[in-house]
């Protein structure tokens, strides 16, 4: 068994997705740079509601807490940054290039036997196993006694999401020296919002509010 995490795309970005690689295997002439720079921004937006933004309701059905701010707060701050770096790295290219960048497209495509076609990667088998032992705990009621050992598995988890979302999109693009400083910032900015965040999100849950977080993030692990 292999261990996955991965969301659900939507209709748009699955067909989307679906198109550009069917054209770019028929080695269609229309140029394809247009419908990939789309698929990056539509990418990356769900990435960032699926990891942060969708959770704010998601734990708002137990109370209000620091933590729908602190989720909003990063969601719209990466929006801004990533969207910020797609205009100047992403542009024009032929479908060689387009096809390149395709790659990245191709390992995040998950499609598994026995189940819906996902976005992700696929997961340390230690990671997944500490995943669902803090989802246990907390779903037996025992959630404060392991937000600790949760904080310390979605830093990892927010690491191995950077290499997989962040990293292996980057490498895929013909960028040149000041882009790629440019590229080293932005990673840099996410990484750092991103493990201050989980570091006061998950302490600051109340525990109907860890189970709903537990709930959320489970319907996203899957073994094959």
């Amino acid at each position: 068994m292999t261990a996955y995490f991965g969301f659900e795309p939507s209709t748009k970005l699955k067909t989307d997705i679906e198109t550009i690689l069917a054209n770019l295997a028929n080695k269609v002439a229309e140029p394809q740079y247009h419908l990939s720079n789309e698929i990056a921004r539509l990418f990356t937006d769900e990435v960032i509601d699926n990891l942060l933004l969708n959770l704010v309701g998601v734990m708002q059905h137990h109370g209000d807490s620091e933590g729908g701010g602190l989720l909003k707060f990063l969601g719209g701050l990466l929006k801004t940054m990533m969207h910020g770096a797609l205009k100047v790295m992403m542009g024009k290219a032929d479908n060689a290039e387009v096809n390149k960048r395709c790659d990245f497209l191709r390992k995040r495509l998950l499609q598994l036997p026995d189940d819906k076609t996902r976005l992700g990667f696929e997961l340390p088998q230690d990671v997944y196993n500490h995943f669902q032992h803090a989802f246990s705990q907390i779903d037996a009621g025992n959630g404060k006694a392991f937000a600790k050992e949760l904080t310390d598995t979605m830093s990892m988890f927010t690491d191995l999401s950077l290499v997989a979302f962040f990293d292996d999109f980057i490498s895929g693009l013909n960028l040149g020296m000041i882009n790629r400083k440019m590229a080293s910032v932005t990673r840099s900015g996410i990484h750092k919002e991103s493990h201050s965040t989980i570091k006061k999100l998950i302490p600051s849950l109340n525990d109907a509010q860890l189970k709903d977080f537990s709930a959320y993030f489970k319907a996203m692990l899957v073994e094959r």
